[in-house]
């Protein structure tokens, strides 16, 4: 081994056991071993243990405890965490799963370990068990008193919206994010310090079984999904179904990821879920906003924001300006109504929007409706590609981010050099500005008009299409969580329990075991381009001499 290829190997299994603990060998080992080792139950206990989840969950459970009568529960909430991010991990978390684990699969080391102090019973026992304990989580954090054995009459289901708190809704948001969060926080710290703090967000289905229910606010029909308060999907629009065959039962999730520090340095930072919270289809009023501030908690860094159309389809005070005014710059794209007349998205002192960049007001027409002429089909991709770039010497040029109040400075360009054109007429002009620059001030409904649209680079620029390339890091984030050789989350048939809360539990698993699988291959893939396979898993320690010592922790150390 060279001492490049020493260096290399160090740095690897320091970065390993900061991530979990283990080195590569060891850490496979615990996950591939299953419930029957301790060391794999502590694996997970010790992400459950750093995010403060159990302390969330009982400080809730006193909130809302009555009186201290009742049946007490045999698996403690730290233990129904630690059981649910295991089985996640392991693709198979239905209740009967979870229940031949406790039966048959735990030591008695794990049992203390996990603070259960029944362990006898049998599997039927266990799934009853976990079934009662769970079910405390979920009453803690569904945000409507819903039963969920039966099929809701439409004065049922009202009567089921009246019972909705916010409160318990902000509890399973914080839940879902302390999981993900504790996973994050296991970033080695020399890789963390690289992060420039870009994100990408969109919403992805999370499908459950049976058939989909008419529209959320569809008040005068029943639900046909036991899942009462779950929505239609339709992968049209702005995916809010109708109930139509063709949609889909489920709920959506919410889900902000970091992306590369820059374009075509993929391996500069890893793809890791910073931001969660869910909602029914295609309801994205304040979800967006939601799930970023919960990222904006990890970390201080602010960078480029990646969105799809939906969300500059938001209001402004919703979604873009406090992006902006947390440091985001953002990046969307456009879809313009079929009987648009002007690329216009606003308008403020001497300069107008199109297609999310500031222009001098005398631009020519040509160059304003490019994208709509494009769009209906009036010119082809060369014209238009050209039209675009004679905007830029029309262009205000930005100055500094966004402060924290949203206000930030243009200046215009040097219109002398420009062809200008009268707005009203056609005619060409020798405009005067009314001064060298503006600010743009948060305050007025047409400046929050530019705030809706406004962007970071000019529309299908060189930079605008190298950086929102990257929003594809948040979807194939969101495929990897639902494939079945990872957290299996797209399997409706796996999440057989009903309902907001435990659906949204298991999204939030799912991006706390797929962050940990995410940052370990991050690193392998790092060592990789210095080390063999062999050298990867080679047991490296030697003494003053250069004799190899024993592994600092055998299969019998781990329980294994």
């Amino acid at each position: 081994m060279t001492p490049k290829q020493a260096a290399a190997a160090d740095l690897f299994d320091t970065r390993m056991r900061e991530a979990t603990g283990y080195t590569l060998e060891q850490y496979e080992r615990v996950r591939a071993v299953g419930p029957t080792s301790l060391a794999h139950v502590q694996l997970y206990g010790r992400l459950v243990d750093e995010s403060g989840a159990v302390e969330a969950l009982e400080r809730w459970a006193a909130e809302d405890r009555k009186s201290n009568a009742g049946r007490k529960p045999h698996i403690p909430f730290r233990a129904l965490l630690i059981l649910h991010l295991m089985h996640t991990d392991a693709g198979s978390n239905r209740y009967h799963d979870v229940a031949k684990t406790l039966f048959a699969r735990l030591t008695p080391e794990a049992f203390a370990y996990l603070g259960i102090t029944v362990a006898d019973g049998t599997q039927q026992e266990w799934y009853i068990r976990y079934w009662r304990s769970l079910n405390r989580i979920l009453a803690l954090t569904s945000p409507w008193e819903v039963p969920r054995n039966t099929f809701l009459s439409a004065a049922a289901y009202r009567r089921a919206l009246e019972t909705y708190s916010q409160k318990r809704r902000d509890r399973m948001d914080e839940l879902m994010n302390r999981l993900i969060h504790a996973s994050v926080r296991r970033l080695p710290a020399d890789i963390r310090a690289t992060y420039r703090g870009n994100i990408a967000i969109d919403a992805t289905l999370i499908r459950i079984a049976g058939r989909p229910n008419r529209r959320v606010s569809d008040l005068d029909n029943d639900r046909i999904n036991l899942d009462a308060m779950s929505g239609p999907y339709t992968r049209d629009g702005n995916h809010q179904g109708k109930g139509k065959r063709k949609d889909l039962a489920g709920w959506e999730a919410e889900t902000v990821v970091t992306v590369p520090n820059a374009p075509g340095q993929a391996d500069s930072f890893p793809i890791l879920t910073t931001g969660l919270t869910m909602h029914p289809p295609g309801k994205i009023k304040h979800g967006p906003l939601i799930a970023v501030k919960f990222h904006a908690q990890l970390f201080d860094e602010r960078g480029y924001l990646m969105v799809d159309r939906a969300y500059n389809g938001l209001k402004a005070h919703r979604f873009q300006h406090p992006t902006r005014t947390m440091g985001f710059r953002n990046l969307y794209n456009f879809q313009y109504r079929k009987d648009a007349k002007s690329g216009k998205q606003g308008a403020i002192a001497d300069a107008i929007l199109v297609d999310g960049s500031l222009y001098v007001k005398w631009m020519p027409e040509p160059l304003i409706n490019a994208t709509i002429d494009y769009k209906a089909r009036r010119i082809d991709e060369d014209t238009y590609n050209a039209r675009l770039a004679a905007r830029t010497p029309y262009r205000l040029k930005p100055h500094g981010h966004p402060d924290n109040e949203g206000r930030q400075r243009f200046t215009y360009p040097d219109v002398n050099k420009l062809m200008c054109f009268d707005p009203a007429t056609g005619k060409r002009v020798r405009p005067k500005l009314s001064g060298g620059s503006i600010t743009l001030h948060p305050d007025s409904r047409e400046s929050m008009a530019i705030i809706k649209h406004l962007q970071a680079h000019e529309f299908r620029s060189k930079k605008w299409t190298e950086w929102y390339g990257l929003r594809s890091h948040v979807e194939g984030n969101n495929r990897y969580m639902k494939d079945d050789a990872h957290a299996n989350l797209g399997a409706a048939d796996k999440r057989r329990p009903r309902g907001y809360a435990f659906q949204a539990l298991a999204v939030g698993a799912a991006a706390a075991v797929t962050n940990m699988r995410r940052i370990v291959t991050f690193v392998t893939a790092a060592a990789k381009q210095v080390l063999s396979p062999k050298q990867l898993r080679a047991r490296r320690r030697r003494d003053e001499h250069g004799n190899r010592l024993e592994h600092p922790a055998t299969a019998t150390q781990l329980n294994l």
